[in-house]
């Protein structure tokens, strides 16, 4: 954490002194101190907390309003003063773009850091031990199936039952669990109906007070079971997300992943775990009580995304979801260009439908911070900062034409070096390879923009075109295959 204080110095400072050089506005400029040094003050009341013995000053219904709030109207503000439509008025569009996702990403560190503090302290000894039943859909899976199983069994939880649900596999995938029945473990077998219908049948098979949801191309540490049962001795938390992690750190596309997943989703996971909210609980690592998940029946099969859909639907009931730090899964993720389109065109696709299927989250009060907060913040991610940032590739070039490519160089400098901060932060906290942070820059400029492209267009299918998006697979190599690369 010692370095973590460092970078949050180096971080207000490379702000102060870099941001002149693209803003020509000082109520801009000083939106940006005010904004940083903010962060950064909770950052720090955050990590000297004395491991979470300490409360921190600021309430937490600020921290967390101000994930919203802070970089929703400095944006706003950026556009609107630097704008000038008789003289560059493109350029506002490219800082904008930057500025929404820096401040969003910098007011999620603070919230992470107390999360981590506040759950480390928890890990004492444990005595709580409800039954658990952990459910793996599967669905043409055999070069995973297997390693996935062997780490469900080394997990060192007295209590738990393993159930494998076959969708329907075409490969070797139900004949590989099928020899772990000696062992314990519960195979089924089902015609091909989605993940949903796989995690529903499960279910109807399961005992455990709790059900705990894993990938198939997933691998859990040996206590993650301990970890993520640990929040439930709480009555009420009625969800629990898991931390992800890739396994398959073998090129450029899946490294990028790597950061985004420490710097992005897990920090977003862990800032919304302090308040209660956690936006989705990740499919590779979930875990809920199984008579709320009755109750709510199950997993619906309307949307793409179920785990978000389920995720929404617990928190409408007014119950808590939490993320604790120390509960891990490592996941394979896409190594190729079209793999990875195919998952998030699915990933994005689906969280928009989930957003038009709940959109009575947005003007119900009685929803509390779902409302005020969860789904704010996925318009923000989800079209916001992905229409900014698409908006922001003609814009460049406008600039470039317009001789000014010196001003397009210092901002992506700008900028990549601050990402680049805030990305060092993130991994010490998560405890993470500090090497990824030189794929920083790629969150500024070029794997940003492939992903906003992508998250774009599956807005526009959904909310224009009105089509009924199927369920799209990105091709897997197998634990193997990803330890020889």
């Amino acid at each position: 954490m010692r370095l973590s204080l460092i970078l949050t110095i180096v971080t207000a400072f490379a702000t102060m002194v870099m941001i002149p050089f693209v803003v020509g506005s000082q109520s801009v400029f000083w939106t940006f101190v005010v904004s940083v040094i903010f962060a950064l003050v909770l950052l720090v009341d955050a990590l000297v907390s004395d491991g979470g013995r300490r409360k921190m000053l600021i309430p937490s219904m600020v921290l967390g309003y101000s994930t919203v709030v802070v970089p929703s109207l400095a944006t706003l503000l950026v556009f609107v003063e630097e704008f000038n439509f008789f003289r560059d008025w493109y350029k506002p569009i490219m800082l904008s773009s930057y500025a929404a996702l820096f401040l969003t990403n910098l007011m999620f560190l603070p919230l992470a850091a107390a999360n981590y503090s506040r759950e480390e302290k928890n890990v004492a000894e444990q005595t709580y031990f409800p039954s658990v039943s952990v459910i793996v859909p599967a669905y043409n899976e055999e070069k995973w199936i297997g390693h996935c199983i062997e780490a469900l069994l080394e997990n060192d939880y007295p209590n738990k039952e393993i159930i494998v649900v076959d969708d329907g596999s075409v490969d070797g995938t139900y004949e590989i669990a099928s020899r772990y029945v000696r062992r314990g473990v519960t195979v089924l077998r089902k015609p091909n109906g989605g993940k949903a219908s796989a995690l529903n049948y499960g279910m109807l098979f399961a005992t455990g007070e709790i059900i705990v949801t894993v990938d198939a191309d997933s691998i859990l540490t040996r206590d993650t079971l301990r970890r993520i049962v640990m929040p439930f001795r709480d009555e009420k938390v009625v969800g629990v997300a898991g931390n992800v992690r890739v396994v398959n750190r073998e090129n450029w596309l899946t490294k990028n992943q790597a950061l985004e997943y420490v710097t992005q989703l897990n920090v977003a996971r862990r800032a919304t775990s302090f308040l209660g909210v956690v936006q989705v609980m990740p499919g590779p690592l979930a875990a809920f009580r199984r008579s709320m998940a009755a109750t709510l029946g199950g997993y619906d099969r309307i949307t793409l995304t179920e785990d978000f859909d389920l995720t929404v639907k617990l928190l409408k009931t007014g119950g808590v979801i939490q993320a604790p730090p120390g509960a891990f899964a490592f996941t394979e993720a896409p190594a190729r260009l079209r793999d990875l389109y195919k998952q998030r065109l699915r990933w994005y696709r689906g969280n928009t439908q989930v957003l038009i299927r709940h959109s009575d989250a947005f003007r119900v009060r009685r929803y509390g911070r779902l409302s005020q907060l969860v789904f704010p913040l996925m318009v923000l991610q989800q079209i916001v900062i992905p229409v900014l940032g698409v908006a922001s590739i003609p814009a460049a070039i406008f600039i470039i034409l317009a001789g000014g490519l010196g001003y397009v160089l210092r901002l992506f400098a700008v900028f990549s070096v601050l990402q680049l901060c805030i990305s060092l932060i993130a991994l010490d906290i998560q405890d993470d390879d500090m090497r990824l942070g030189i794929y920083a820059p790629f969150a500024v400029v070029g794997y940003k923009h492939l992903l906003d492209i992508i998250a774009l267009k599956a807005v526009f299918d959904i909310l224009v075109l009105r089509r009924k998006p199927k369920w799209t697979r990105a091709e897997k190599k197998g634990l193997e295959a990803t330890l020889r690369s």
